[in-house]
């Protein structure tokens, strides 16, 4: 994640998420492209702030 929006509650920046490569729309601002989601479409959020006792890391 390179931002959220002022409502979001499970997802931080600097967060790596899963989605689906079919389901998000792309804009380009300068040379670099972003991806734009909402949070309602991330399918799982891999964070190094989970619990060190999490097996996976990925939670949502």
């Amino acid at each position: 994640m390179v931002a959220t929006g002022p409502n979001v509650r499970s997802v931080d920046v600097e967060d790596r998420v899963l989605y689906d490569p079919e389901d998000h729309a792309e804009v380009e601002l300068g040379v670099k492209s972003y991806v734009l989601l909402r949070e309602r479409d991330l399918h799982a959020v891999a964070a190094s702030r989970v619990a060190k006792d999490d097996q996976t890391g990925l939670y949502l």
